[in-house]
């Protein structure tokens, strides 16, 4: 075999093998790209939802409060909360990378608007100078607690959530405030569109902010089935 076809051989294996290295190469780095992509598949963002609020326990009941010494007789009905709606207006934050093979992250749910009512059915006499509307529950508040997300497949994604609940709440001219209600969630998202099931448990006192007044303490116990987007 002469010089020039040693030479020519030569170059053809070196060839070839950069040609097959660059190959590896890819495959490797898009190998990389996708489990880079898998990895922050589990993303922060705002989340917008929307849906109906089912009152149950004490809350979907009729209730008659009486007022006893100290403070002056006085009775106090609160009707029977009904189906209502709610939105809420929130933020993902996830913190740390996802393990579990990329199939588990942890964070943080923080619902910044949290908007919702109940209507309700009054017995008012027919001369009342009062709407219907005046005994539904109005609420304003926050939700924040800790975040669980799961990717089993593709883009689904299970969130999972408990959260404490702040409330600002009017009835029938009385305010009252909630501090500690609490709140267990589930979210089956694809892609942008988000499902959530809630279920809230807490107590709003109406009693004006005044602690001079009587404790008028009624349970809104709550399920929820909202949907909406994440983006």
């Amino acid at each position: 075999m002469n010089r020039k076809t040693v030479v020519l051989t030569y170059l053809l294996v070196l060839s070839g093998g950069l040609i097959f290295s660059q190959a590896q190469e890819q495959t490797q780095s898009n190998q990389h790209t996708a489990n880079y992509s898998k990895r922050n598949a589990i993303r922060s963002g705002f989340y917008l939802k929307i849906g109906p609020v089912f009152p149950i326990g004490t809350f979907a009941t009729d209730k008659t409060l009486v007022d006893v010494a100290p403070f002056d007789p006085d009775i106090s009905v609160f009707p029977a909360a009904r189906i209502g709606g709610n939105l809420g207006l929130g933020y993902l934050i996830y913190i740390g990378p996802a393990i579990a093979n990329n199939h588990l992250r942890f964070g943080i749910d923080a619902c910044f608007i949290d908007a919702w009512f109940a209507t309700s059915k009054p017995n008012l006499p027919a001369n009342s100078d009062k709407k219907e509307t005046e005994f539904w529950y109005f609420f304003f508040g926050q939700k924040f607690g800790p975040l669980i997300t799961i990717n089993p497949v593709d883009k689904l994604m299970i969130d999972l959530s408990y959260k404490l609940n702040f409330n600002v709440s009017w009835h029938n001219s009385d305010w009252g405030y909630q501090i500690t209600g609490q709140e267990l969630m589930m979210n089956l998202r694809y892609r942008i569109i988000v499902l959530g099931l809630h279920y809230t448990i807490g107590t709003i006192n109406y009693n004006d902010f005044d602690k001079e007044r009587p404790v008028h303490n009624i349970g809104i116990n709550t399920f929820r089935v909202l949907i909406g987007f994440k983006f």
